[in-house]
């Protein structure tokens, strides 16, 4: 088992020490599987209309940023979900986060990110620029599925928050130091958002669905993330371009 598994029982010190080591703590079974049939319902009923919709699928896919990246995102807590706000406001979230980011840290927002088969997955990146490591956003990834290489394996390169800018290479090309994981249905990830990471093509021919509330340590706000670092160049995400990086 990696040092990067651990138990939501760890000590607070424990999971701030592993978090700044490895960028990443997995929570295997954070969600019960009655919370993930209910949320994963409530996904299928917001997307299942589109689904047969290219053009709005189209509108709606990040594939146009033109760093091979493909999905569909959707805001539930804009949207007043129930279910999704209330995971977004659970105490022992609140807590897990604190423990690793400290008091006063925000999370503004939430997002689903749903794919289809046949999609390119998401391009080696990091959220934000890792030219500033205080400034960076944290990643809470659930998953509502069991996740197989087909759906899109999340890659990442432990420890790689310290390295600076991901260095420039292919879309889905192997770094040294690259794990695979495939978390199972219920899994919260913790990931930093100057981890170098990617997300495998989607292969399976049925939706991938994730949901990432993130959040920010105290003074750092959501606009770190205006700018996306890819291997080759990067994306203004406000201004909606390619920009110089």
């Amino acid at each position: 088992m990696q040092d990067f598994v651990v138990s939501t029982s760890a000590s607070p010190d424990d999971l701030r020490d592993r978090f700044f080591e490895y960028g990443i703590l997995v929570f295997p079974d954070y969600l019960s599987g009655s919370s993930v049939s209910v949320l994963s319902r409530t996904v299928q009923d917001h997307f299942m209309p589109i689904l047969n919709d290219p053009e709005r699928l189209r509108d709606r896919s990040t594939s146009k940023i033109n760093f091979d990246v493909d999905v569909v995102p959707w805001d539930p807590l804009a949207d007043g979900d129930a279910g999704f706000t209330e995971l977004a406001n659970e105490e022992r979230l609140a807590r897990l986060t604190e423990s690793v980011l400290g008091e006063g840290f925000s999370a503004p927002r939430g997002l689903v990110m749903w794919s289809i088969g046949g999609g390119k997955g998401q391009a080696w990146h990091q959220d934000c620029p890792a030219d500033k490591p205080k400034a960076f956003n944290m990643n809470r990834l659930f998953y509502l599925q069991d996740t197989t290489v087909d759906d899109g394996a999340i890659v990442v390169v432990p420890g790689s928050h310290t390295r600076g800018r991901i260095p420039r290479g292919g879309s889905q090309s192997p770094i040294e130091g690259e794990v695979v994981l495939t978390p199972s249905s219920g899994t919260l990830v913790f990931l930093h958002g100057h981890v170098f990471h990617r997300v495998t093509p989607n292969v399976s021919g049925k939706p991938r669905v994730s949901a990432n509330f993130r959040a920010y340590p105290v003074g750092i706000t959501q606009e770190v993330n205006q700018i996306g670092v890819y291997r080759d160049g990067a994306y203004d995400f406000t201004k909606k371009k390619r920009v110089d990086r």
